[in-house]
């Protein structure tokens, strides 16, 4: 019975994580694309201004990288 009740606890508790990390990777995707979404919005005056922003775009969401690798680490 013990067992079961163990499984049973095991299964749940995987699921709330699934959810939670799918939730919280929802949240990440959606914030990306709002940001990508406003360099696209903006009306760049030449192809050059437009991979300045693209290119800041990108060395933010390295830098973010790096954090979070720097925290996995601690």
């Amino acid at each position: 019975m013990e067992a079961k009740e163990s499984a049973a606890f095991m299964k749940e508790l995987k699921r709330k994580v699934d959810e939670e990390m799918n939730k919280k990777e929802m949240e990440t995707i959606l914030y990306w694309k709002q940001e990508l979404e406003k360099i696209l919005a903006k009306r760049h005056e030449s192809m050059g201004a437009l991979q300045v922003d693209m290119q800041s775009f990108l060395q933010r969401m390295q830098n973010r990288v790096k954090v979070l690798k720097s925290n996995l680490t601690k």
